[in-house]
């Protein structure tokens, strides 16, 4: 749900909603709408009045809470906004140290390993900001996936970014896989897409020096090999599979 995106958890976003239909209320009267165990029920309330989306008046001896204008949603998330921005501009500042760490222990890795989308993430980032315009990513044995929804979100938006710095692609789907992503289909000029039955169940793409192997199970995994010498040997292999396949 998009309130858990911007932040909050399961159980304040269950809270949040409850109080905007039950209005001012207390305590017992949001466990009874939620079900939520009463003191996760005070632990969200806290973290909700914290948040600047709750309030509470005392009536009675008895705290009476309230959800604040839902407009405040906007400006909750203007402030996570700004403190992201704060955290990258100190990021930056220690760049320069961080890199001189690394450039004196040297760095002799050939393989590295990703794990679940955001590592996917990391990895397809990486591939799109190392190619330049014109330049190419050889796919193959693309498929949907355990999670074909999943995979079909994460490809749709990487081709589009691939589309707007104008990098190309020659991918070789798995004959199962066809019409799963259309957005390949929208850059004709910038993908070339084939399709061939048995392909490997992993998902290959070479680019510059590197060798990427993508395992769509539904935590994916990436096996990032960096030499040139076997990202140039996966090309070969891939121009011969190349005239193997059908569009």
């Amino acid at each position: 749900m998009i309130l858990e995106e911007i932040g909050l958890t399961r159980n304040e976003v269950r809270i949040y909603l409850a109080l905007l239909e039950l209005g001012s209320t207390t305590s017992g009267a949001i466990i009874k709408k939620t079900g939520i165990h009463t003191s996760k029920v005070y632990d969200g309330l806290e973290r909700l009045i914290e948040k600047g989306l709750v309030s509470y008046v005392i009536i009675a001896d008895t705290k009476h809470f309230k959800a604040v204008n839902p407009e405040r949603l906007l400006d909750f998330l203007e402030e996570k906004k700004n403190k992201i921005r704060q955290e990258e501009e100190r990021i930056k500042s220690i760049l320069p140290e961080l890199r001189l760490k690394q450039q004196l222990v040297g760095d002799d890795t050939e393989a590295e390993i990703f794990r679940g989308w955001k590592g996917l993430e990391t990895v397809y980032k990486m591939l799109r900001d190392t190619l330049k315009k014109g330049e190419f990513n050889y796919v193959f044995g693309a498929s949907k996936g355990e999670d074909k929804e999943h995979v079909r979100i994460f490809f749709t938006k990487h081709l589009k970014l691939l589309a707007q710095k104008k990098i190309k692609q020659k991918i070789i789907y798995n004959e199962s896989a066809r019409g799963n992503i259309p957005e390949n289909l929208c850059y004709p000029q910038l993908f070339q897409v084939r399709y061939m039955s048995n392909m490997t169940p992993a998902e290959i793409n070479i680019w510059a020096d590197k060798v990427m192997i993508v395992i769509l199970t539904r935590k994916p995994t990436v096996i990032l090999l960096s030499n040139k010498n076997v990202a140039d040997s996966f090309r070969q292999y891939f121009e011969l599979m190349w005239q193997m396949a059908k569009p």
